[in-house]
């Protein structure tokens, strides 16, 4: 990395990212470093600092970015939407958990990402800090900030899978006016007319490719209280002999479609991880540090995105003989960025310039 891309790179991201100069060019190090060796390890993005600075002390500095600073992640999430250009909305959302293991320490981030072309965004996140599912007080938090930063008018429907059910969190949905359309297991207990069914039962006789939608309101759990929250129901049989059970307070008619957009948000994990900037290389175990971590990785993968958007313009991506693109916009994106930041860096800060509606630097590369 030079000098010149360092400081082109700190003009463009100063206004969104509020930080000291030192601080802000570790944090423009690190993203530039992830796009150049796709990997999250820092022995190898030291290695990408600009100037004679020895490796091992370029190492400290970067320690010393995650040990010290201090981000505001509000100003990342609105800066995030701006970048990709969807400020307005509302957002189809999709919530989600992906994990791994360090030694004997249990890495769990619950992601809250906004399904976008194919791809979830990533947008606010938070590290759980324990092994297994998320509980209702983190997804409440996470939902609470989400609010306070964009409103929840912002939200055309959040998805999630089986995992994000539960009286509690769906009562906090429906009290907060959030439309929802989340996956239930089926051994999962509703009541409906006052009789309880298991949804198993309920479904047995539905047909493989069939859907039902229920049309009056089912209560989920046994033994309804007056805490027990009303949703409606869309069940399918899959091919595979598998049942969708989508509980909604939207409609049912169109909730399976839209939960097939979930899907995105594990393209968007595949992406930070071995399609793209290899997450689990890191050695980095700290709730806060890894948050830092994935703030870091979320304007890398933006900044790749929307490059990968711009080439397709000019050169749309080819079609294997199976009719599917050879590549994903996101890995078309990287490729080309990781070209122009070792080419003409200029390039890609004028497209960043681009992409964030700003004018570029006025200095010469």
């Amino acid at each position: 990395m030079t000098t010149d891309l360092l400081n082109a790179l700190r003009t463009c991201l100063k206004e969104f990212v509020p930080l000291y100069k030192t601080r802000l060019d570790t944090f423009c190090v690190l993203i530039v470093g992830v796009l150049g060796s796709r990997t999250v390890n820092l022995t190898h993005i030291a290695g990408t600092f600009p100037g004679p600075a020895e490796i091992s002390s370029n190492y400290r500095r970067l320690q010393r970015f995650f040990q010290h600073t201090r981000l505001d992640f509000d100003a990342l999430a609105r800066f995030i939407v701006r970048f990709m250009g969807i400020e307005n909305g509302p957002w189809m959302l999709a919530i989600d958990r992906t994990n791994w293991k360090f030694g004997k320490k249990h890495i769990n981030i619950l992601m809250l990402a906004i399904s976008y072309k194919g791809v979830g965004i990533p947008l606010m996140w938070t590290v759980l800090g324990q092994a297994g599912n998320s509980g209702t007080k983190h997804r409440t938090a996470l939902f609470k900030r989400f609010c306070k930063v964009f409103g929840a008018d912002k939200i055309a429907a959040l998805t999630g899978d089986r995992e994000f059910v539960g009286n509690d969190w769906v009562n906090f949905l429906i009290t907060h006016n959030i439309p929802f359309i989340l996956r239930l297991r089926e051994d999962f207990i509703v009541t409906i007319d006052g009789r309880s069914y298991t949804l198993w039962s309920l479904l047995r006789k539905l047909q493989k490719g069939r859907g039902r939608r229920l049309i009056y309101d089912c209560i989920l759990g046994e033994n309804p209280g007056s805490d027990s929250p009303r949703v409606h129901l869309a069940c399918k049989r899959l091919k595979e002999g598998e049942l969708l059970i989508l509980a909604t307070n939207t409609n049912a008619e169109t909730a399976s479609a839209n939960y097939r957009k979930r899907w995105q948000i594990e393209t968007l994990f595949a992406a930070c991880k071995t399609r793209g900037f290899n997450l689990e290389d890191t050695h980095i175990t700290r709730s806060m540090r890894i948050k830092k971590l994935i703030a870091v990785l979320a304007i890398a993968f933006c900044w790749a995105h929307k490059t990968g958007e711009w080439k397709a313009c000019e050169q749309p991506i080819k079609l294997k003989k199976h009719g599917r693109k050879a590549q994903s916009i996101f890995r078309y994106g990287l490729d080309k960025l990781r070209q122009l930041l070792g080419s003409t860096p200029h390039q890609a800060i004028r497209l960043l310039c681009t992409f964030i509606k700003i004018p570029p630097p006025t200095f010469r590369l």
